[in-house]
C-alpha cells in the first residue's frame, strides 16, 4: 500500500517544524542582541506609555519563546524524518507511534504554538496506525 497521505502529512509537518525553528532562533537572536536592547530602552524612554515596563523583562521573555521553538522544533523535525524514515522501510505501525510522540512533544513543548504540526504528525500517526494494509485474497461472495 502506497501511504500518500502519510507521507505528505509527514512532510508538511517536517517543513513547518523547520520553519518553527526559525521562528524560534529569531527570538534567541533578538535575545541576544545588544544593539536591539539599547534602540529599544532609547524608545521606551522616549514614550511615556511604555515606562514602566522592564527592558530586560521583556528580553527574557523572547529568550524563553526561543529555547521552547527551538527545542519543539528540533524534536519534531527529528521524529518527523525518523517516521518518515520508518515508513518508507514498510513498517506504519512504527512510524505511527514516532508521529505520534513527535506531534505530542511538539505541541507540549512549544507551549500550543507548534499547533499545526503537532497535528499534521497526529493525523499521520493515526492514519498509520488504523489503516490495513490491502491482501491480495478477495472472496467473491
Amino acid at each position: 500500500m502506497k501511504r500518500i497521505g502519510e507521507y505528505v502529512l509527514g512532510i508538511i509537518g517536517v517543513i513547518l517544524s523547520g520553519l518553527m525553528l526559525l521562528f524560534g532562533l529569531l527570538f534567541l537572536f533578538v535575545e541576544g542582541n545588544g544593539q536591539l536592547k539599547l534602540e529599544m530602552e532609547k524608545m521606551m524612554q522616549s514614550d511615556p506609555a511604555l515606562n514602566g515596563t522592564d527592558i530586560t523583562a521583556v528580553m527574557n521573555i523572547f529568550g524563553a519563546i526561543g529555547w521552547a521553538f527551538t527545542i519543539a522544533s528540533i524534536l519534531g523535525f527529528v521524529l518527523g524524518l525518523v517516521a518518515i524514515f520508518v515508513l518508507k522501510a514498510r513498517k506504519p505501525k512504527a512510524a505511527g507511534i514516532f508521529f505520534i510522540t513527535g506531534g505530542v512533544l511538539v505541541g507540549l513543548v512549544s507551549v500550543g504554538a507548534g499547533f499545526l504540526p503537532g497535528l499534521l504528525y497526529l493525523i499521520a500517526g493515526i492514519m498509520c496506525l488504523v489503516r490495513k494494509e490491502k491482501t491480495g485474497d478477495f472472496n467473491a461472495g
